[in-house]
């Protein structure tokens, strides 16, 4: 079994091991639920918990005794960092946040981003899976299904242990389909979802996926009406006056959505066929 901590659980449990205390009430899964832990038991090391209290921003779990990162050194370093008490860790690529985390946590940006795009009794598509949170919250709303895609094997990876990633994996209603959504978006027939959720990386390390010719898919595969959210951020915006968002409405517009606008909360667009 895998205990997961963070630096401020782990504090918690060094502090009532130094002070003898027998039994505490703490979180073992990052908040998602709590329980009674024996100190008794030999897998707290002392010299690992301290260790853990100095890294505040990264995600360690405990098996077998022994302390790891939630941690991934692939094409890139990947990693689960706490993003609050009680809430989801964000996924971070080399250094960066794959997640809203200021004035926002992962699940509320994902809470945010499924408000606007799905309903009940949906079948959805999801371009960019990350750790399945947005997935996870349009679950929530009622949808019927939801294909999502991800090409990351080691984001995948990370989400499989992540404790707040549990229904991508477990519930029947998400197919997670692993590949590129440049290429796998042309196995879905045309008119066959009712809402789409593309939540893609930067423009910088995912430039195929903000062209027309992939804005040409989604709107094949949407039914009429469908509606889509598309995540954009605001890079480059305060320093380099950039404005990401105005060259993906232009786009969209030109394969054919309409009501095409700025969601200025959610840093998105959202657009109907």
């Amino acid at each position: 079994m895998k205990y997961f901590l963070d630096s401020t659980v782990a504090k918690e449990i060094l502090d009532a091991l130094e002070q003898d205390v027998e039994e505490i009430i703490i979180s073992l899964d990052l908040g998602r639920s709590t329980t009674k832990v024996s100190l008794s038991d030999p897998n707290w090391d002392i010299t690992q918990l301290r260790k853990i209290t100095k890294d505040p921003n990264t995600v360690y779990f405990i098996e077998d005794g022994e302390a790891f990162k939630a941690a991934i050194s692939g094409s890139q370093f990947y990693k689960l960092m706490p993003s609050g008490a009680g809430t989801a860790p964000a996924l971070v690529i080399s250094g960066v946040a794959m997640h809203r985390v200021k004035d926002m946590d992962p699940i509320k940006d994902a809470a945010m981003k499924a408000k606007l795009c799905a309903k009940t009794g949906d079948d959805m598509l999801e371009i960019c899976t990350g750790l399945g949170y947005s997935a996870i919250e349009c679950l929530k709303r009622g949808i019927r299904s939801i294909v999502t895609i991800e090409m990351d094997d080691d984001v995948i990876q990370l989400s499989s242990i992540n404790p707040w990633s549990r229904e991508l994996f477990s519930n029947p209603k998400v197919t997670l389909v692993h590949g590129d959504a440049t290429e796998k978006i042309h196995d879905f027939e045309d008119n066959r979802f009712h809402s789409i959720l593309h939540d893609p990386p930067t423009f910088a390390l995912g430039s195929s996926l903000y062209t027309r010719e992939f804005y040409s898919q989604m709107y094949r595969v949407l039914k009429r009406r469908g509606i889509l959210f598309h995540y954009v951020g605001s890079p480059g915006a305060k320093y380099r006056r950039r404005d990401v968002q105005k060259g993906v409405i232009k786009r969209l517009r030109e394969v054919g959505f309409r009501d095409v606008e700025r969601k200025k909360d959610a840093l998105g667009v959202f657009a109907r066929k």
